[in-house]
């Protein structure tokens, strides 16, 4: 049995934190299992970056804990311990002001704290560094990543007072589907949309020369950078991707790990979305267009309708300050959830080097399978670690294949917050084997009928043809380039505010979402009905 030091316990699930609490399996952002280092750094910065956001905030409940099972998250939602509606009403009151400004107030910490942090990381791994420097910087590290994290959910939860939008919608239409009101809040520029025009011009640029045309007309086993570098051509589309990924690149398929090559170190990875451009008739401009087209028609319906008074421009002002930070969802990921880990990785690379040169271990790389204790100790005083480290890759790998637990503990009786709820989801999975049909959340609207193919990683994207339907666990926004190949979406987590409803509402998709069950119900193949008007998937028809 592995011996725990006492760092490594606060990070896991015991029996007594079992019986006390309930602790639900975070399928949503981190359905995967985590390397030993990027827990000891998630775990600590969201269970104390959420106490401290969540008193800033005054919100009624205390903090989320995160804690490991199998190398898995799991989150305990603590409630606050005394009155809540008392708690409630001051959470109004510090909320209210902020809604006008929640774009600003994140260009505010972009500007003021991420961007400026993140280029002394950049410094740090440029320059020679000692032991003792290494080790006093990794701590720096550790303690932004709780104040990143304070700062995330202090950033994205007033956004939830948006919720109420549907409430009014309701009683000033009459209609009881009311999260059609999230269809008005489509078609706002974001950061995720922004990568996916840039790649989308990359290839553009490469179908008007016939050398790079010719290079994406078919898969390179050997890699596309090779062969553009052959031609003038594609050194220049090379050196824009270069300029493009220095901007955009600080991502990778997983955003929650420190383990998962970036983009900005292999262009490979947008290279093949790039190649994947190239084969379709898609102009992003006009599609963008056209939807923002259809947003402000349908907005100008929904206004109809509804009666003079001050309901009325009581919504209009929240929908004015909602669809003015729409975007803050992609533009906080791609600053805080996707930037920080992939600056992060960079530099710890550069520790990694350290203790190789000091032969505590083989391979950079292999400072991700050590915990924090462990890696300070070894800055400390550099031992052989490698034993170590191949126990622990062969642990991450049988729990990578481990079907994880959805929960641990008593669920609780009082009903799930309607706002974790649009954002988790959270129902029980439906499936109804005589009619043939499963439900989830309807994420977006309208009717598809398509071949499935379902997605489990970054490596399955070349699988994934025009009109798929792609059916996956979750999404990040890395993924969100599929969204413009296939016809359909379905996933097994999340509700209609996650990332997976969100974008399909920017790129009109029909999806199901937080099914539960999906990927286990269906294989590369099959022909399925997605219903995103009803939440319905329709399965086992002929293909």
């Amino acid at each position: 049995m592995t011996v725990l030091t006492p760092f490594q316990s606060t990070l896991m699930l015991n029996d007594e934190d079992k019986q006390q609490s309930f602790w639900v399996q975070d399928d949503v952002h981190l359905a995967h299992a985590l390397t030993p280092l990027f827990a000891s750094f998630m775990v600590p910065a969201v269970t104390e970056g959420t106490k401290l956001a969540f008193d800033n905030l005054k919100l009624p409940m205390l903090q989320f804990r995160f804690k490991l099972a199998d190398g898995r998250v799991y989150q305990d939602t603590v409630p606050y311990p005394a009155d809540p509606q008392q708690r409630f009403e001051e959470h109004k009151s510090v909320v209210g002001p902020l809604l006008p400004v929640l774009k600003q107030t994140l260009q505010g910490y972009v500007d003021n704290e991420f961007l400026p942090f993140y280029r002394r990381l950049d410094d740090y791994r440029k320059q020679p560094l000692t032991l003792a420097e290494a080790r006093d910087k990794v701590r720096e590290l550790h303690d932004f990543y709780r104040r990143a994290w304070q700062l995330h959910f202090e950033i994205v939860l007033p956004r939830t007072s948006f919720l109420v939008l549907e409430q009014m919608y309701g009683q000033l239409t009459g209609e009881t589907n009311t999260a059609v009101v999230y269809d008005m809040l489509s078609g706002v520029m974001n950061k995720s949309l922004e990568t996916d025009r840039e790649l989308w011009k990359l290839a553009e640029q490469a179908n008007r020369s016939p050398e790079t045309k010719a290079v994406f007309a078919s898969p390179a086993e050997s890699g596309y950078r090779v062969l553009l570098d052959r031609s003038e051509a594609g050194r220049e589309l090379l050196e824009r991707l270069r300029q493009v990924l220095e901007v955009y690149g600080y991502r990778s398929s997983n955003s929650h790990e420190f383990c998962d090559e970036t983009w900005v170190e292999n262009p490979e990875h947008a290279l093949r979305i790039i190649a994947s451009y190239t084969q379709k008739s898609y102009d992003f401009d006009r599609e963008y267009a056209e939807t923002v087209r259809e947003r402000e028609a349908r907005t100008a319906a929904a206004l109809d309708k509804m009666p003079e008074g001050e309901l009325k421009q009581s919504f209009l002002q929240l929908y004015e300050w909602a669809l003015h930070s729409w975007g803050l969802d992609e533009d906080h990921h791609f600053y805080i959830d996707a930037m920080l880990p992939a600056k992060s990785r960079l530099f710890l690379l550069k520790v990694g080097e350290l203790l190789v040169e000091h032969g505590a271990v083989q391979d950079r790389e292999d400072i991700f399978f050590l915990y924090l204790d462990e890696l300070l100790d070894a800055l400390s005083a550099p031992a052989a670690l490698q034993a170590t480290v191949e126990g622990r890759r062969r642990e991450h790998a049988a729990n990578q294949q481990k079907q994880a637990a959805p929960f641990y503990g008593k669920p609780p009786e009082r009903p799930a917050d309607p706002g974790l709820e649009r954002i988790f989801g959270g129902k029980p999975p439906e499936i109804r084997e005589k009619e043939q049909t499963f439900t989830g959340y309807a994420a977006s609207q309208g009717v598809y009928t398509g071949t499935v193919k379902v997605v489990r990683s970054a490596e399955d994207f070349v699988k994934v043809k025009q009109g798929d339907v792609l059916v996956c666990k979750t999404t990040t926004p890395p993924w969100t380039v599929l969204f413009s190949v296939v016809g359909a979406i379905v996933t097994d987590a999340g509700g209609i505010l996650s990332h997976a409803g969100t974008v399909a509402r920017e790129y009109k998709l029909p999806a199901v979402v937080g099914t539960k069950i999906a990927t286990t119900v269906l294989k590369d193949g099959d022909s399925v009905t997605v219903d995103g008007t009803g939440g319905v998937v329709h399965f086992g028809q002929s293909s």
